[in-house]
């Protein structure tokens, strides 16, 4: 008689590996404000960050982690060449709650280790593009970072982030939707939607619209990298938190 189990048996173990993540602007040793970039689908954090080049006000330093999953983005070729163009993805469904863990581990080392060298006054902001936005969110819930502001370019949040932890999260930041007019990826309703969810969150985010596609745009990066005065915090609906 075989006593050996049928099929497959899965196991799954933590293990270490090398990552990275790109700066641009300000010494980190100097800046006044820090940017927490989160690139799009199939990016990489070194030509994400290329697209902040000229938009980054003097006193700012911008942080572009790269996402751990790297892949060919091109299809495989028939003569068998090496494929050329190289992109990184935040997760798949394929063991997404894996992913996510490793990926806020990820990004808290990365907050830890820019941090540690930054001005102790330092202001931070968040800034997250297409599928970094749902990235940009639960890292945010997950309170090691906690932003100045926060920018929504082109995505949405992540759908399993409760709105109340988000508006916790968010409560004294201001948040802004940009997108651009002819978003392949977002309609115009669908980008109403988005505002609409925000606004539930933070009842005085904005919408940032720009004549284009799926794509940062220049002139409005720069006007959002540049962070406003500090105000005093903003009351949340239910009153000042306890304690």
């Amino acid at each position: 008689m075989n006593d050996l189990p049928d099929g497959p048996r899965l196991v799954t173990r933590r293990t270490q590996r090398t990552a990275r993540y790109t700066v641009l602007g300000a010494p980190v040793e100097s800046a006044q404000c820090i940017w927490f970039v989160l690139h799009g689908y199939g990016q990489l954090a070194t030509r994400f960050i290329r697209k902040f080049a000229g938009a980054i006000p003097a006193n700012t330093c911008v942080v572009a982690p790269e996402a751990l999953s790297r892949f060919y983005v091109e299809m495989p070729r028939v003569d068998g060449r090496h494929l050329q163009r190289v992109g990184a993805t935040w997760m798949t469904r394929e063991a997404r709650e894996d992913d996510i863990a490793d990926t806020l581990a990820w990004l808290d080392l990365v907050y830890r280790d820019v941090m540690s060298q930054a001005l102790p006054a330092a202001r931070v902001g968040v800034l997250g593009f297409s599928q970094g936005v749902a990235t940009a969110t639960r890292w945010v819930v997950s309170g090691s970072v906690c932003p100045e502001a926060f920018v929504a370019w082109a995505g949405r949040p992540a759908h399993d982030v409760p709105d109340a932890q988000l508006a916790t999260a968010l409560a004294n930041a201001t948040v802004t939707f940009a997108c651009g007019d002819a978003d392949e990826f977002l309609n115009a309703e669908q980008q109403q939607d988005v505002v609409a969810t925000l606004q539930r969150i933070q009842p005085h985010a904005a919408m940032a619209p720009f004549a284009g596609g799926h794509h940062l745009d220049g002139p409005l990066l720069s006007s959002l990298l540049a962070l406003p005065e500090r105000e005093g915090p903003r009351d949340s609906p239910e009153g000042p938190p306890a304690g």
